[in-house]
């Protein structure tokens, strides 16, 4: 398979491309340059996008799919168009793939697909009825299967920054699993196996006379079918918690430290969390005081002062009004005066001894002109009651002048404030580092391991329960081969001719990975270069391990390689699958050097790019394939060189021909 070329419109950074990949026999690497950010990953997702669809979940996804751009349009849609040439029994043709992505009016995504190949036009979309749908997507999808199928497609496209990953305990095996069972050919014998196996088990429950036993025959069958499915499921589920458990290691180990450390932990968290609020409850305390200070400044600092220089004055006012008091105790109040002289002549007209003409209010003023002629005139008369206590209230009051204490309150605040960023920032690290013995991925991990050891068990119950069946169906099938049947025969032959086919084939690809492996490693594998002795991989597909010893005949531990060394390793064994598989896809690698020192690079340069596969694209920054140096190396055997431009005001990247300035020389 080589991709000619990628079309992509309205996708992520990409307003619209359209990128020529095909290269020259002896040229096989399109060379794709571009800074951090530029659009390097979005293209690599772009093709991958082309090839197997794009999982748009709602209409907030499509949104952030859809390029900035084509956002004010009438009707906004992505569009990912991908020609490619490959093989399809033994016939190479040529294909044109493409998806494109749109909303319906409610806002649910729309998928359509069509596929030419040669003028044969495949259609389907979300919209196409079932039944032509399902054809037209299974004849799609046989042609891209055939050519390269997605579950192996993350061993051809990928990250190298990523590819020691692979490393991982289980994830390894699964990888060389999935690489022997489906890129070399290992898997269509094991189907034919177990597809000789079943029509076996039919043609005996025919041949099977009495009903009973036909019927007992059956069961058994039936069992074991269930029992294989039931191991296949305990195999898968198996895979999946080791992957599980491989993404997470790194988290969960920090987790558990973490845990152990966290009472210590949450007590100084809680320490620096009462610091800090201690110190916002200053500051708040100290703003009420402040605005208290300025509201109330006339009443406790101004007037006060007022008071005290006119202190002397009041003080005399309020003499002279507490004198007049004493001095006119015996008088008596006017609504007073006439509440008594009522009642008193009221009393003597009663007995008759006043006459009835007697006028109360003469009466009355004639007692307040007695009283006014005995008592002192008040100069300050005119000062009501409560006037006169606010005087002595005022003359009372001593001036209270916080500004003092309030300014030393500020500095010392200040001094606190300063290090209340400092504060947050340990709590918010302390927090972070408590995040990290989180409790729930301990559990889910811990879990996850004890799933992993309960799923062991049933695996190991699940063979033996299937080997007591295969037993029991064997005694039937002695009893139905002594009855001469050439179909019979020949289908209980097949069984172990194809295991045979498939073991012979296992052994024969095993001698040839190690072998090139061993070969590859020497020359790329920097920290042992010409000290690889031997490769060793296990005859079993299920139990896979692999082994490397040095020239000394010690076992080198893939567990100590560092991360340098680890991705050379998963990359020279991915060049090796793929050159001894069924398949025949092109490689496209992001971030091509990852973590590779410059003895590792060079070594990549020289030995591994050139000769890696028909195509090969690089997609990388300037520090990873150096202009000065490294593009010199690989010059030679470059069909194009490509430079992506992110403008980051339009939302857009473009593509110009060259490698960041220079031009290839051809």
């Amino acid at each position: 398979m080589l991709i000619q070329r990628i079309k992509i419109s309205n996708y992520k950074t990409y307003l619209s491309l359209d990128l020529d990949l095909t290269v020259d026999d002896d040229r096989p690497i399109i060379l794709i340059g571009g800074a951090n950010g530029g659009g390097k990953t979005t293209l690599f997702e772009a093709i991958s996008g082309a090839l197997y669809g794009l999982k748009i979940e709602n209409k907030e996804h499509f949104m952030e799919l859809l390029n900035q751009g084509a956002l004010n349009t009438a009707k906004p849609e992505i569009s990912l168009q991908i020609t490619f040439v490959g093989k399809v029994l033994g016939q190479q043709q040529k294909y044109i793939l493409k998806r494109v992505y749109q909303l319906n009016p409610q806002g649910k995504p729309l998928e359509s697909v069509s596929l030419n190949m040669n003028g044969n036009m495949y259609v389907y979309g979300t919209m196409t009825a079932p039944k032509d749908r399902v054809k037209a997507e299974q004849e799609i999808n046989k042609i891209i299967k055939a050519n390269l199928p997605q579950e192996l497609s993350q061993y051809f496209l990928f990250d190298a920054m990523q590819s020691s990953e692979l490393l991982k305990k289980n994830v390894f095996a699964q990888t060389i699993r999935d690489n022997f069972e489906n890129v070399l050919g290992f898997k269509k014998y094991l189907q034919l196996k177990r597809a000789a196996e079943k029509l076996q088990q039919e043609w005996a429950q025919q041949r099977l006379e009495a009903e009973k036993e036909a019927q007992e025959y059956n069961e058994l069958c039936a069992q074991k079918d269930k029992l294989t499915a039931d191991l296949n499921t305990c195999i898968a589920e198996q895979d999946t918690k080791y992957k599980y458990l491989a993404s997470v290691e790194v988290e969960y180990k920090r987790a558990k430290d973490g845990a152990q450390e966290a009472s210590a932990l949450n007590k100084k968290i809680q320490e620096l969390a009462s610091k800090i609020d201690d110190i916002v409850k200053r500051a708040a305390t100290y703003a009420e005081d402040l605005k208290a200070f300025v509201d109330n400044i006339e009443i406790d600092l101004f007037l006060p002062k007022l008071a005290s220089n006119l202190a002397q004055e009041i003080n005399n006012i309020l003499h002279i009004k507490e004198q007049l008091q004493k001095e006119n105790t015996g008088a008596y109040p006017l609504e007073t005066l006439k509440d008594v002289t009522n009642k008193i002549i009221t009393y003597l007209k009663d007995l008759s001894l006043c006459s009835e003409s007697v006028d109360e209010e003469q009466v009355v003023s004639h007692i307040v002109a007695i009283q006014n002629s005995t008592n002192k005139e008040d100069p300050f008369g005119y000062l009501d009651e409560a006037e006169v206590t606010a005087l002595s209230n005022l003359v009372k009051r001593t001036g209270s002048n916080q500004f003092i204490a309030l300014d030393r309150q500020r500095q010392e605040l200040e001094i606190q404030l300063s290090t209340l960023d400092n504060l947050r920032s340990q709590k918010q690290t302390l927090e972070q580092t408590q995040a990290g013995g989180n409790e729930y991925l301990i559990q889910n991990y811990e879990a996850a391991q004890k799933q992993i050891e309960k799923l062991k068990g049933q695996e190991a119950t699940l063979k033996a329960d299937i080997q007591r069946l295969e037993k029991r169906i064997h005694q039937f099938d002695v009893q139905i081969q002594q009855e001469p049947d050439i179909k019979f025969d020949t289908l209980v032959k097949l069984k172990p001719l194809f295991e045979k086919i498939a073991d012979s084939l296992l052994k024969k690809k095993k001698a040839q990975i190690e072998s090139e492996m061993q070969q590859q490693l020497n020359k790329l594998l920097v920290s042992y270069k010409g000290h690889v002795a031997k490769v060793e991989l296990s005859d079993s597909i299920e139990q896979f391990n692999i082994k490397l010893y040095h020239t000394a005949g010690n076992e080198i531990s893939l567990n100590q390689l560092n991360a340098a060394s680890k991705q050379i390793f998963i990359q020279v064994l991915l060049k090796v699958l793929r050159n001894l598989g069924d398949y025949n896809p092109p490689v496209m690698i992001d971030t091509v050097m990852g973590v590779l020192d410059n003895e590792s690079r060079d070594a990549l340069m020289e030995e591994y790019f050139p000769q890696l596969a028909e195509q090969t694209i690089l997609l990388c920054t300037t520090s990873e394939i150096r202009t000065d140096s490294d593009y010199i190396k690989l010059e030679p055997f470059i069909s194009k060189t490509y430079t992506l431009h992110r403008n980051v005001e339009a939302q857009n990247t473009t593509v110009e021909d060259g490698y960041f300035g220079l031009t290839l020389n051809q």
